[in-house]
């Protein structure tokens, strides 16, 4: 049981970090942003990517046309959020 929720969270994040990516590339291109995949996934990284916006916000860290939400909370999310769940999950469970 441990396994499969450890699997399953571990690829749930996996997947989180690729849409994280596609949008990034998504940003360097011209799209129809009435299409509704990446209408998807703008829906499925904005509320990960508005709290790390606003830190940088906060910090100064906005540059203009440099975006750097998309980098830290990619590093957030695998490298705090995977590890702590991972250990949650095997220590709780």
């Amino acid at each position: 049981m441990r396994f499969v929720l450890a699997s399953t969270l571990s690829y749930f994040i996996d997947f989180l970090n690729f849409m994280i990516l596609v949008r990034v590339l998504l940003s360097w291109f011209s799209f129809n942003p009435d299409n509704k995949i990446i209408m998807l996934i703008f829906q499925l990284t904005d509320p990960i990517l508005e709290p790390f916006r606003k830190l940088t916000a906060k910090l100064g860290l906005n540059t203009g046309m440099i975006d750097f939400s998309p980098i830290i909370s990619l590093l957030f999310l695998y490298y705090i959020i995977k590890p702590l769940l991972l250990t949650l999950i095997y220590t709780f469970l």
